[in-house]
């Protein structure tokens, strides 16, 4: 797979902290917490493959492996020096810190991970995803994908940010799109994370008006993780750096401080 686009800001010699954004967003969905995190940290953002400025998945690869997402972030990692880091990451930058989590705690300071599951949507639903973006495209179906994302108090504060992700949804390629979808299908970490021994610091946050990780399906995180509860913004939905920047800036803070 084509190296991904990183992005990396703030002085190096802060700590370190990984912002992993939800699928059909890019790097940018991390834009209004920034003000808030790069004069204490070393902020590094990247874009899922096909996403934003990350070159899409060859049209010959046919499925993903995990550590086809992992890797990549570890290396970029390596290459600056970085050999622990906070992690922050919504969706299926979610599901990526788990695998951190589970896999790489060693290299976690800490990880909070938002509106997110052990296991999200069921395989058969993901399957029909990937197929229907496939055969109508991601340009035609990002209004009804977009429409999950928000809740509807901050699509009404704020209606520009519906008409803005439907247009960044519509440049990420569709067979990079896809492929991911078929990722989420097959990552069931309940067993992973239940029996993990791993000792990073752990913190939840969901929405909730959340339909897509519900706060059900957070709190059924926190007992296989064992962390204590889930911080719930009220009235937001899936994607909370972009729905209640200041509010979910000043959650990570907190939490970060405490564990750096």
């Amino acid at each position: 797979m084509n190296t991904l686009f990183f992005s990396i800001e703030g002085n190096a010699k802060n700590p370190a902290i990984v912002l992993g954004h939800p699928l059909g967003m890019n790097l940018k969905a991390w834009d209004s917490i920034m003000p808030y995190l790069v004069e204490q940290f070393r902020v590094i953002r990247w874009d899922l493959p096909g996403h934003g400025l990350s070159p899409a998945i060859e049209k010959s690869v046919e499925s993903l492996q995990v550590n086809n997402l992992i890797d990549p972030l570890l290396a970029e990692c390596d290459a600056l020096g970085i050999d622990r880091f906070h992690y922050v990451g919504t969706s299926i930058g979610g599901m990526i810190g788990q695998q951190l989590v589970v896999h790489h705690s060693k290299r976690l300071l800490s990880a909070t991970l938002t509106n997110t599951g052990a296991k999200i949507g069921t395989s058969e639903a993901w399957l029909t995803r990937q197929k229907t973006v496939s055969e109508t495209g991601l340009p035609e179906l990002a209004s009804t994908f977009v429409a999950r994302w928000f809740s509807d108090e901050s699509v009404r504060s704020n209606p520009e940010i519906k008409t803005h992700w439907e247009g960044q949804l519509s440049l990420v390629d569709d067979h990079s799109y896809g492929l991911l979808c078929a990722w989420l299908g097959e990552m069931d970490m309940s067993s992973a994370l239940s029996s993990s021994k791993q000792g990073t610091p752990i913190q939840l946050i969901g929405g909730t008006q959340d339909v897509a990780t519900t706060p059900e399906l957070m709190h059924t995180l926190s007992m296989l993780l064992g962390v204590q509860g889930v911080s719930l913004l009220e009235g937001i939905g899936h994607v909370p750096s972009v729905e209640c920047p200041k509010e979910l800036s000043a959650d990570i803070l907190k939490f970060v401080r405490q564990n750096s």
